[in-house]
């Protein structure tokens, strides 16, 4: 099964690169380019059975821990970058920020070995560790939760017509649902089904990143797509005051299909009245933790317990780095859904919330 995993990982990474050389895009903050290549050396030291608990608290001077954010342009890519550079900083390790779709295949880069520690939405992240989704073969018990870094917001950006106003006028339309594997992909799905729709049939569908998405939208070549972000989200912001798009929302029906239920991972959220351009009212819609996720075997107790440290005691710093943080411990324990690393659950235990 490992090797299946491993050419799984190959396969996605492959895609991956194509996807990302046909985009180009922008920089979505990280400040350099994005590099392309999966640093496979990551998975040698679980391997050898080293768990990262020798030499710098990073596994020793020559281990890299890769860490998977998202496609260009998307804020799982920048908080990848961020953080990386922030625990390079900080005495951490080394880590390496990795351009993946983000989503699911971050979960199924860390379970091939591939990536130590990612961004990966609550949803996805729960299909992971239970294996309940068509993306995993097996479930991967070893993905430990570090904290919610933020709760991502659901908006549909859709060109600026009257014909569409909810989710259904999108019938037989092109939108954008985010590359194959993505967090937005799956995203994408469970809204759409939600909506009594198919993406493979009622709507023509688009698989493509944010990027890409925004490029289409603005030449008229999609009607629109879908993002988690925080709010406002820049691409949006840039549509909407252009006058070429405008956000729809969600009903409450919608909503409730979403949102109920044992395994629900989504709540009920707003996007308040004024947050974009000609944004009168309210616009009903659904959010979900994005979580800071690692490999429990190749992540140690000392560095997980660190890096939850520096998340909750130098909350300030970090959030320089990147707007969209909203970082609280409750908050964290109350959204997250599978088990902590040990290192995170000390320092939990330590601040009295366990």
């Amino acid at each position: 099964m490992k090797k299946v995993r491993s050419l799984l990982a190959v396969l996605l990474t492959a895609a991956m690169v194509l996807s990302l050389s046909a985009c180009g895009g922008k920089n979505g903050g990280g400040g350099s380019a994005p590099n392309t290549s999966i640093d496979v050396s990551a998975g040698t030291d679980a391997e050898s059975g080293n768990n990262g608990s020798s030499g710098n608290s990073a596994g020793g001077a020559d281990v890299i821990h890769a860490f998977g954010g998202g496609s260009s342009g998307g804020g799982y890519y920048t908080i990848s970058n961020v953080l990386s550079q922030y625990f390079n900083d900080q005495g951490f390790g080394a880590f390496t920020a990795q351009p993946t779709t983000g989503g699911s295949q971050n979960g199924l880069l860390m379970q091939a070995g591939d990536l130590d520690i990612a961004v990966i939405n609550g949803a996805d992240c729960l299909a992971a560790y239970t294996g309940s989704s068509e993306n995993f073969s097996e479930p991967y018990t070893n993905m430990r939760a570090i904290a919610v870094l933020y709760s991502g917001c659901l908006q549909m950006l859709v060109k600026n017509d009257e014909s569409i106003q909810t989710l259904t006028d999108l019938t037989g339309r092109k939108f954008g649902i985010g590359g194959p594997g993505s967090g937005d992909n799956a995203h994408a799905k469970r809204v759409f089904t939600a909506c009594g729709m198919d993406v493979e049939k009622d709507i023509v569908p688009q698989y493509i990143g944010v990027n890409e998405s925004s490029d289409q939208l603005k030449d008229g070549q999609i009607d629109g797509f879908l993002n988690l972000g925080s709010v406002p989200y820049s691409v949006v912001t840039e549509h909407t005051l252009s006058g070429k798009g405008k956000v729809i929302g969600l009903t409450q029906e919608q909503i409730d299909a979403l949102t109920t239920g044992e395994n629900a991972v989504y709540f009920p959220e707003v996007i308040p009245a004024g947050s974009y351009e000609g944004q009168a009212e309210d616009i009903p819609t659904v959010a979900l933790p994005t979580v800071l996720c690692v490999d429990a075997e190749r992540i140690s107790d000392e560095l997980a317990y660190q890096i939850t440290q520096a998340i909750y005691e130098d909350t300030a710093a970090i959030c320089e780095l990147y707007a969209g943080f909203d970082i609280d411990a409750q908050a964290s324990l109350d959204a997250i859904k599978v088990p902590l690393h040990p290192g995170a659950e000390q320092y939990y235990k330590e601040i009295g919330l366990l």
